[in-house]
């Protein structure tokens, strides 16, 4: 692959990086405003047209009004505050749908210039075919809470937000690789790289935790720290009878499984902290380049700035659970995994 090649393919997935960052926290500001719900049906080429005329507004209100969230929850929801939910469920679709097109257009530009290998074709392929998974799940979700309950399933939320984390990891990972040769830029540790992969299982099972915890409005039973309520160990847990359906299907009533999985979440962040700062001991002096280094030496500030936000998250739980801070702990979790797919990327298992 040409320089040439390698610069425009590499800043075409820069973008990719940028506009699924900016997905996510599109889809966090939807979530947590009640917006998601707003959109009664999936229309990949209609659905990009927002209505037009007041006609229009007043008909796709219509719809809305006969789903389970206005009946139960937003009965006295007017046609201005519709409008307001209606656009950031818009805007999160009509994202998607860019980058699929973006994406798409770019992948064949570059095949029919010759400037990519079939090894580099056929990975990202594979991520052209994770994104219709993602949208497909997207709308399995949303589905989810047209039925019969007002609320999406935390566990479907949670496999949308996992997915969507997999695919960012992975352009993360095609943009390392197009721009920095692991000939020339890798490192030899195979001790290393081995934990490195357990350190991203590990943090992909603390994301898929913090969908849940989202999902579940989990945050809200507990909005404080270090405590839990005044316990260390919440006496709901033992207390009240051992349930999953506050994971499966929302309940605000669920305080076990609400119970559970904020517990579970809090504990595995304090192992994922500990354990980023112990291998950033392992990794510091490995080598001098100054890329791979300043990577290195950001892994522990960026897991102590993202444990703090989700403390400062956690208290700011009172009533509701706060858009700016959900929405930036949430960015945070996506730096982190940037961060720790960049060192896995460098570290190399053999000397070849």
């Amino acid at each position: 692959m040409s320089s040439s090649a390698r610069k425009w393919i590499g800043l075409w997935l820069i973008a990719g990086c940028v506009m699924v960052f900016a997905q996510v926290i599109i889809g966090g500001v939807t979530r947590l405003t009640g917006s998601g719900l707003s959109i009664t049906k999936w229309d990949i080429v209609v659905g990009a047209i927002p209505p037009l005329t007041e006609s229009s507004w007043t008909a796709e209100f219509a719809k809305y009004q006969q789903t389970p969230q206005y009946q139960q929850i937003n009965q006295d929801m007017t046609l201005s505050e519709f409008k307001f939910i209606y656009f950031w469920e818009f805007f999160h679709r009509n994202n998607a749908r860019l980058m699929g097109v973006i994406f798409f257009a770019g992948l064949i530009f570059f095949i029919i210039k010759g400037w990519m290998n079939k090894d580099l074709a056929l990975r990202l392929a594979f991520v052209l075919v994770w994104g219709i998974l993602i949208a497909t799940l997207g709308w399995i979700m949303v589905a989810s809470g047209l039925i019969d309950k007002p609320y999406v399933s935390p566990v479907k939320l949670s496999m949308h937000l996992t997915t969507a984390l997999v695919i960012l990891a992975n352009l993360v990972w095609l943009t390392l690789y197009v721009l920095r040769d692991r000939k020339q830029y890798g490192v030899y540790a195979p001790r290393q790289k081995r934990i490195a992969l357990a350190v991203m299982i590990l943090l992909f099972i603390q994301l898929f935790l913090g969908g849940i915890v989202s999902g579940s409005k989990a945050g809200l039973a507990y909005p404080t720290w270090p405590d839990m309520n005044g316990q260390w160990i919440p006496s709901a847990l033992t207390s009240l009878p051992v349930r999953w359906d506050g994971i499966l299907y929302y309940d605000a009533g669920a305080h076990w499984e609400q119970t559970f999985i904020q517990f579970v979440h809090r504990c595995t962040a304090y192992v994922l902290v500990i354990v980023v700062i112990w291998f950033f001991f392992q990794l510091r002096g490995l080598s001098a380049e100054r890329v791979f280094s300043t990577g290195v030496w950001f892994f522990p500030l960026v897991v102590l700035l993202q444990a703090s936000i989700g403390i400062i998250t956690v208290l700011h739980c009172v009533g509701h659970v706060p858009v700016f801070w959900g929405v930036l702990h949430q960015a945070g979790a996506m730096l982190l995994l940037a961060n720790t797919t960049f060192i896995y990327y460098h570290l190399r298992a053999s000397k070849a």
